[in-house]
C-alpha cells in the first residue's frame, strides 16, 4: 500500500455512472450526507474551500451557491469534464464565484498557494486513496493555520468491503464484522449483474481502521476536533425482516464524519 496513485483512475470508467446516481433525489448522498456536511461545514460567504477527489463536482456546486470560493480536483479526467459541465456560476447576490476545477492526483495541490484554504472537504473518497499520508501533508500546506479538514467516509467499522455484512437470525438485523484492524486493498465491483467480462467495471478501495487514520492525522499536525457518526434514511418495505432492518439502520451507522484541525 506503500505505491502512490498511477495517473489513471478507475473512476474513470464509471463516471457516467456515477454522475446519474447523484441525480437520484433519494441517494445517500442527497438525504444524508449532504444536509448534515453542510450542518457541519456552517460555510461562512467568501470561505475558501477547497473540494478534494470532487467527483462530478456535486458538492462543489452547492458550495458556490451557498457563497464559499470553491476550487475542486478530481484525478478522473471524465468526472472534471462531467463537473464543470454540470457547474453553474453562482449569482452576485450569493457571493460565490465560478467554481475553479482540475484535474490532479489528491497528494499534489500545485494549483493552490500555501496557506490560501480556510476548509478543505473530502467526501467519500478518502477510502479510494492510497496515499494517504502525502495527502494529508499536501493539505497541511494548503490550509490556513487554523484551517480544517472536513472528511466524510464509510464507516470504517461497519462498513468493511468483503469483511462485513448484514445477518439476520431470531427476529434481529445485526452487523457481523470479520476484519477490522488489518489494512487491506479491495476490488469493488461495480456491474455485479454484467455477464460479459469486457463491461465489467471495478473500482478500488482501501480500508483502514480508525486509528489507522487517528496515526495519520497526528503525524500530519492534526487533531480530531469533531466525529460524528450517520445513518442510513432508508427504509425497508413490508415484510417479516422489516422492524428489525429499520431498527438496525437506526443503531448502526453507515458513515463517519471527521473534522480534523491544525495543530503544530
Amino acid at each position: 500500500m506503500n505505491k502512490p496513485q498511477k495517473k489513471d483512475t478507475s473512476w474513470n470508467n464509471v463516471a457516467s455512472w456515477y454522475d446519474e446516481l447523484l441525480k437520484n433525489d433519494d441517494s445517500y448522498q442527497a438525504k444524508v450526507v449532504l444536509p448534515n456536511l453542510l450542518r457541519v461545514l456552517d460555510l461562512k460567504k467568501g470561505e475558501a474551500v477547497y473540494d478534494l477527489a470532487c467527483g462530478q463536482g456535486y458538492f462543489a456546486d452547492v458550495f458556490a451557491h451557498m457563497g464559499a470560493n470553491v476550487v475542486a480536483s478530481d484525478l478522473s479526467k471524465n468526472l472534471i469534464e462531467t463537473a464543470k459541465k454540470n457547474s453553474k456560476p453562482a449569482s452576485p447576490s450569493q457571493g460565490g464565484e465560478k467554481i475553479n476545477f482540475y484535474i490532479s492526483p489528491a497528494h499534489k495541490a500545485q494549483f493552490l498557494k500555501d496557506n490560501t484554504i480556510d476548509t478543505i472537504v473530502v467526501v467519500l473518497a478518502i477510502q479510494n486513496i492510497e496515499n494517504v499520508g502525502e495527502v494529508f501533508t499536501e493539505c497541511k500546506r494548503v490550509l490556513k493555520k487554523e484551517g480544517r479538514i472536513v472528511l466524510v467516509l464509510n464507516h470504517p467499522a461497519f462498513r468493511v468491503p468483503q469483511g462485513s455484512d448484514w445477518y439476520f437470525a431470531d427476529g434481529v438485523q445485526s452487523r457481523i464484522v470479520s476484519q477490522y484492524l488489518s489494512p487491506s486493498k479491495i476490488y469493488i465491483d461495480m456491474t455485479p449483474g454484467e455477464k460479459n467480462p469486457k463491461k465489467k467495471i471495478k473500482t478500488i478501495s482501501f480500508h483502514r481502521s480508525l486509528q489507522d487514520y487517528v496515526k495519520l492525522f497526528s503525524k500530519s499536525g492534526f487533531a480530531i476536533t469533531r466525529l460524528e457518526e450517520w445513518i442510513s434514511h432508508k427504509q425497508s418495505q413490508n415484510g417479516p425482516r422489516q422492524l428489525a432492518e429499520d431498527k438496525a439502520r437506526k443503531e448502526i451507522p453507515m458513515f463517519m464524519c471527521l473534522e480534523i484541525k491544525n495543530i503544530k
